[in-house]
């Protein structure tokens, strides 16, 4: 970590290659479109986002300098606050990173391992090296994201989130003069009238479930924190409960959300994917194809489908 210039204009610090478990790619990583949270802004070859770390909002702009194997992240952040604890702040954002960007996946031996078991995998490993699966933070957001992904375009799920946050969330004045819109919290969103969510967001039939979870937690009668912290099976069982919650939106909120690797999401295009590269295109069920991701690749099934969607979405295969 460097930087902490004095100046009331933020801070800055640098994530290097030393402090991360293999190579990243931060714009094949940021542009997956396979995610749990609104995806981060691009400006050229930088990216910016919002997070509240320590109750403070911090604005920060990563840029990656170097290539996938040897780098440097320099990320600069401001607050709306003109003197805030610079020192503590650094070092919740470089944890917040390493977490975010899942910079801990320890990434070659991802590759070694499914380099040698799985010659379709591998084909995917020239392409996407350093592309690494992007944490959530807020066990909430993932959720309501994860519900806006559901037979949406990552473009359009986007939209609606932006929207919200535009809408619902609490805007912020930070000290360069821009302003920013925080995620809703479920307080918020509990109080509404799913029409008016839907006229105001353009997420049509999910702003029913996304008002009926947010009411769930605001009443006690949803804890993420504790479904997150059960076993794959008994958490998402209990997902499947919820309220416009299917099998793929909770393995998106189990990966993405609460970090279970093992969580493989099938949707349309993944369930094309592997049922034409591994399974000959014999007629099988989605849940049947997660089965199977989960059952060959273990607790990598969810970078495994990231890397099967990402290279098929590039029309490689």
């Amino acid at each position: 970590m460097a930087g902490l210039p004095t100046t009331t204009q933020g801070f800055s610090i640098t994530v290097s290659t030393d402090s991360v478990n293999g190579p990243l790619n931060l714009a094949e990583t940021v542009l997956s479109g396979q995610t749990a949270k609104p995806e981060w802004l691009r400006e050229r070859t930088k990216f910016t986002n919002v997070d509240v770390l320590d109750g403070t909002p911090l604005k920060y702009t990563v840029a990656h300098n170097g290539d996938t194997d040897s780098f440097a992240l320099e990320v600069r952040a401001i607050t709306h606050d003109q003197n805030p604890d610079r020192k503590e702040l650094a070092r919740s954002l470089r944890k917040h990173l390493i977490q975010v960007l899942g910079l801990s996946d320890d990434l070659n031996f991802f590759y070694r391992k499914f380099g040698v078991e799985d010659k379709v995998l591998s084909l995917t490993f020239r392409n996407l090296r350093g592309l690494r699966l992007m944490h959530g933070t807020d066990l909430f957001e993932s959720l309501i994201c994860s519900i806006l992904s559901q037979n949406n375009s990552v473009r359009l799920w986007n939209r609606s989130a932006r929207l919200m946050m535009k809408q619902y969330g609490e805007m912020v004045n930070f000290i360069d003069g821009s302003h920013e819109f925080l995620f809703p919290q479920p307080e918020i969103l509990a109080k509404l009238n799913p029409r008016e969510l839907r006229s105001k967001t353009s997420m049509g039939y999910r702003a029913k479930p996304v008002v009926m979870v947010s009411r769930m937690i605001v009443n006690d009668e949803l804890e993420l924190s504790t479904l997150a912290n059960k076993s794959y099976e008994d958490a998402k069982k209990s997902l499947l409960e919820l309220p416009g919650v299917g099998p793929k939106v909770a393995d998106c909120f189990l990966l993405y959300g609460a970090g279970r690797l093992e969580a493989a999401p099938v949707d349309v295009w993944i369930h094309r994917i592997v049922t034409r590269l591994y399974l000959r295109s014999r007629k099988t069920s989605r849940m049947k194809t997660a089965a199977f991701l989960r059952e060959r690749f273990g607790e990598w099934a969810g970078y495994a489908q990231l890397y099967l969607f990402d290279y098929a979405r590039t029309g490689s295969f």
